[in-house]
């Protein structure tokens, strides 16, 4: 009787533990660590930014808004305020606000790639505030209601850059915006 209940409570234990796994794989590569199909995904690619493509959100991404503030950085770095400078101009980013009511973005990720990208200009500099600078640079993420376009969406991704002096009188303004094919998922 005891060799009965002993083998039912085993059995039992074993379809435990397999119902508890059937929704997860197992990565044998890090010694049997359980992963989930996503996270194993993620671990597959390479970088950040290729996950997120591949993720195909319905909505827009991180990434939608970072390359979108990468296209007006660079025609705001060529307009006539940065160029034929003799040294790199010192700028402080001050902010990155959403104002796009349906993203779920996540605005520290995006004010660290653009400040990256403003570093790896000719014409910037950008400092902390703990160093004197020339101008503070905001940047204001949202959507603009698009018309007469059949075959886009109704709302576009917007990247305003507004550029002030120290003394706050805005100098400058770039303004970009990614369109989306009606019912695709990915921003042009």
């Amino acid at each position: 009787m005891k060799k009965i209940f002993k083998s039912g409570v085993m059995m039992a234990a074993s379809l435990f533990l397999l119902s508890c796994v059937a929704q997860q794989t197992i990565d044998a590569r890090r010694g049997g660590i359980i992963k989930t199909d996503a996270d194993l995904r993620r671990e597959d690619v390479a970088d950040y930014m290729t996950y997120l493509q591949l993720k195909k959100g319905a909505g827009p991404l991180d990434q939608d808004f970072i390359l979108l503030s990468y296209r007006v950085i660079r025609d705001m770095v060529q307009s006539d305020l940065f160029q034929n400078k003799p040294q790199r101009i010192k700028i402080a980013l001050r902010d990155v606000l959403n104002y796009h009511p349906t993203a779920q973005i996540r605005p520290a990720i995006i004010h660290e790639a653009i400040e990256h990208e403003l570093m790896n200009t000719e014409s910037l500099w950008v400092t902390d505030g703990s160093v004197v600078y020339d101008y503070v640079l905001d940047v204001e993420l949202g959507e603009v209601p698009l018309r007469n376009d059949d075959q886009s969406e109704i709302h576009a991704l917007s990247v305003m850059l507004i550029l002030s002096d120290v003394k706050g009188e805005q100098v400058g303004e770039w303004f970009g915006f990614l369109k989306r094919e009606k019912g695709g998922t990915s921003w042009y």
